[in-house]
């Protein structure tokens, strides 16, 4: 795959730690790539801890240069990397895939994906970011975690590693081209996607249980929940939580 630069390492704390320090230290190149067979310390959304059995799974981290785009919402870089799992998934026939907001990739109820999307400005434009995918691919077992599965999980068959990631940044890659699409394009196709849309599920908000339905999201990647008397009610991420 000429367009990536794979760097295979066999322990980290954090692939998207690593690379970070990489770019801090501009080592960074356009589409690289630093998978780990072992992440100590692998960080999910707000500082969640992301448990990965060792060589039985994807823990990588790729940098993309977004200069040649003017992109001022991020939250369309996060819609296109979730779209581009889902496909990957797909292409190896796994069924009933969906994003889960924000962003992570379910299949069958079952949490199969993370993702932890770190973007880098300036000015008001994003530049570029470091995407990090955790990806359960051959693990059989996990403990204290039963909404998680993997690959092997859902199908009942083991996968290559190298294929897999392999598929992950093809359909990375071919995604981010839609970034070429308006806004109103990008969360659309996103909506299409999303885990529970327009289905009753059951949420936790300011320590209180309710029912309500998600109807999609905003330009800004809120979710737009429908409550009591059809009022749409938006939420961000720290203030809402899907049970489901």
């Amino acid at each position: 795959m000429p367009y990536f630069k794979i760097i295979k390492i066999d322990a980290t704390d954090s692939t998207n730690v690593l690379m970070r320090q990489r770019y801090l230290s501009n080592l960074c190149e356009d589409g690289e790539v630093l998978s780990a067979t072992s992440q100590i310390k692998g960080r999910g959304q707000h500082n969640s801890v992301w448990k990965s059995e060792t060589g039985k799974n994807l823990t990588f981290s790729v940098y993309r240069d977004f200069k040649n785009f003017s992109i001022k919402n991020p939250f369309l870089i996060s819609c296109l990397v979730s779209l581009s799992v889902k496909t990957a998934l797909e292409s190896f026939s796994l069924k009933k895939i969906k994003v889960k907001w924000p962003n992570d990739i379910m299949s069958h109820d079952k949490k199969l994906c993370g993702l932890l999307i770190e973007n880098i400005f300036k000015g008001s434009h994003l530049s570029s970011s470091i995407i990090g995918i955790g990806l359960n691919v051959n693990q059989k077992v996990f403990k204290d975690l039963p909404n998680a599965s993997s690959m092997y999980g859902i199908s009942g068959q083991s996968f290559d590693l190298d294929e897999v990631l392999n598929s992950c940044l093809v359909a990375l890659n071919s995604t981010l081209q839609l970034l070429e699409k308006s806004d109103k394009e990008i969360i659309k196709l996103y909506e299409k996607s999303l885990y529970r849309m327009n289905k009753p599920s059951t949420f936790k908000a300011n320590g209180i249980l309710f029912t309500g339905v998600i109807k999609g999201v905003n330009r800004e990647g809120l979710l737009k929940v429908q409550v009591e008397d059809e009022k749409i009610v938006l939420y961000n991420l720290k203030s809402i939580k899907l049970l489901n």
